[in-house]
């Protein structure tokens, strides 16, 4: 399996948007746990693998350019949705 490419702000901003049928506009900086998880969830399964996210990573995540910054970081690492099975 290839590696997720890296995100860009839009596609996160658009993930976040699906949350409620949004206009990705009208996304705040500001992330609330909830759009934290869909976003979490959302890529896990577009890209067919498992977000391992520590404390520490999620603690660093309160705006949407924080979460990319992570969320890139931890997508270089990680493993395929399947591995294991």
């Amino acid at each position: 399996m290839s590696r997720a490419p890296l995100l860009e702000r839009s596609e996160l901003v658009e993930i976040i948007a699906a949350l409620g049928g949004r206009d990705p506009r009208s996304v705040d900086e500001t992330l609330g746990s909830l759009e934290l998880t869909w976003l979490v969830t959302e890529l896990e399964q577009r890209y067919a693998v498992v977000l391992e996210l520590s404390e520490a990573h999620l603690a660093r995540i309160a705006t949407v350019t924080d979460a990319l910054d992570v969320l890139n970081s931890v997508l270089t690492t990680a493993a395929p949705a399947d591995a294991g099975r």
